[in-house]
C-alpha cells in the first residue's frame, strides 16, 4: 500500500473536522459500570482492569479485558471511553476506543472480531454509538477484523509524532468508524 508523505491544507481541514465532530459525539461517563457476563456462547470476556483516566499522560478512562475460550485467556481487549484526549483532543481519533490483540497460538479463529462485539453494552452504557477502530496499514489481520465488523475504512492517516503510536514505531494507521446504533 502506498502512502502519502505529506499532507496539504486541504487534507489537515478535513482530519481537524473529523475530529471535531467525533468529539461532538455523545459519551458519558460518570463512573465504571459493573460489567455484566460478556458471552457469545464460546467466548468471553474477563474485566481485569478499570483504568481510571490519567491526566497527565491525555488518557480518557477505559475498560481491560481477557479474551478467554475454555478457561484459557487467549488474548485481550480494551475499550477506551470517549472521543479525545490528548493534543488538541485528537488521542482517540489517532488511537481507537478499541485496542485488540490474540495470542498468535489462537489467531485465525475470529476471536477478535467477537471480542469487539462482546463490548457493544458496555460502550452503549456510556452512550457511544460509534466507535474508532485503528491499525497499522501493514497489520492485514486487524484490517480483516475491521471488515468483518462491517466498519466503514474512513482513511490512512500519517500519524503525528506526538501520539504514542509513533514513539512505539508506527507512522501510518487505518481509521475505521465503527458504528455500533
Amino acid at each position: 500500500m502506498e502512502h502519502k508523505l505529506h499532507s496539504n491544507d486541504n487534507d489537515e481541514l478535513v482530519i481537524q473536522n473529523e475530529i471535531a465532530y467525533y468529539n461532538s459525539l455523545p459519551c458519558v461517563f460518570e463512573g465504571f459500570i459493573d460489567v455484566p457476563m460478556l458471552s457469545d456462547g464460546e467466548i468471553y470476556l474477563v474485566c481485569l482492569e478499570k483504568q481510571p483516566a490519567n491526566p497527565e499522560k491525555n488518557w480518557v478512562p477505559g475498560y481491560l479485558f481477557a479474551i478467554c475460550k475454555d478457561g484459557e485467556r487467549v488474548g485481550n481487549i480494551s475499550l477506551r471511553i470517549g472521543y479525545g484526549g490528548g493534543l488538541y483532543n485528537s488521542n482517540l481519533y489517532y488511537g481507537g476506543q478499541i485496542g485488540y490483540d490474540v495470542d498468535e497460538s489462537h489467531r485465525g479463529n475470529g476471536y477478535a472480531a467477537r471480542a469487539c462485539r462482546l463490548l457493544i453494552p458496555v460502550a452503549k452504557e456510556h452512550s457511544m454509538g460509534k466507535l474508532l477502530v485503528n491499525n497499522d496499514v501493514n497489520n492485514h489481520a486487524s484490517m480483516r477484523v475491521c471488515e468483518k465488523l462491517g466498519a466503514r475504512h474512513i482513511r490512512v492517516v500519517r500519524l503525528p509524532e506526538w501520539t504514542d503510536l509513533y514513539q512505539e514505531g508506527q507512522r501510518f494507521s487505518n481509521i475505521y468508524e465503527w458504528d455500533i446504533g
